[in-house]
């Protein structure tokens, strides 16, 4: 797996963002699906990507912005995972990530702090990421999209996702869905019912799994 992004430090405030994030699976660059969640945590830059043809296929996704080579942490493993099982195969192609903020901590709370002092465009989720989500898109933002600062922007991609991106998986209202951030999902809560029940209804595409 590689790992692209978009990232920027600000001087004046610390802050640091990674937007953008693609997770390239196998030799493709077709888009094999989305996932939406909180903020990004511990994958951190690599370096400038100077490789022309990545270049090229990279600016395929965004010419406005530098890419990045980025690590991969363990939530980015578990959005493999979770793709895996829904494939039920290797993976070849695009995974694209995107967030309800970007910026960039694995401290949720003080991500939260940060963001209140974030004034960028780039900031957090953007009409545009909206419309470049690509079925099946996951969401996995957890109790993120409960926050009043966040709400508006999480129930916005819900129902672009239910309405217009086959997310069949997804009861028809909001407070009813878990909303499991993939690291929960296939790691630590992987065995729990409420877990297998959201990765079958994911898989299936459907509000009643069989499993």
């Amino acid at each position: 797996m590689k790992v692209f992004a978009h990232y920027f430090k600000s001087e004046e405030t610390g802050n640091d963002y990674r937007w953008r994030t693609l997770l390239q699976f196998g030799s493709s660059w077709n888009v094999i699906g989305s996932v939406v969640m909180k903020n990004p945590g511990s994958a951190a830059p690599l370096k400038v990507v100077e490789d022309g043809d990545t270049i090229n296929h990279l600016q395929s996704f965004d010419v406005d912005n530098t890419w990045y080579a980025f690590s991969a942490d363990t939530t980015i493993r578990m959005i493999e995972q979770l793709f895996t099982a829904y494939y039920q195969s290797s993976l070849d192609g695009i995974v694209q990530v995107f967030n309800l903020m970007n910026v960039r901590d694995p401290n949720l709370e003080r991500a939260r702090i940060k963001h209140q002092q974030a004034v960028l465009p780039f900031s957090k989720t953007t009409d545009e990421d909206i419309r470049q989500l690509v079925a099946p898109v996951y969401l996995g933002w957890a109790n993120l999209g409960q926050v009043p600062d966040f709400r508006e922007d999480a129930e916005r991609i819900f129902h672009v996702v239910k309405e217009e991106k086959d997310g069949n998986y997804l009861h028809e209202m909001f407070e009813d869905n878990l909303f499991y951030h993939p690291y929960y999902l296939m790691g630590q809560g992987k065995n729990r019912p409420k877990s297998q029940f959201l990765l079958n209804a994911f898989c299936q595409n459907t509000t009643s799994p069989k499993y």
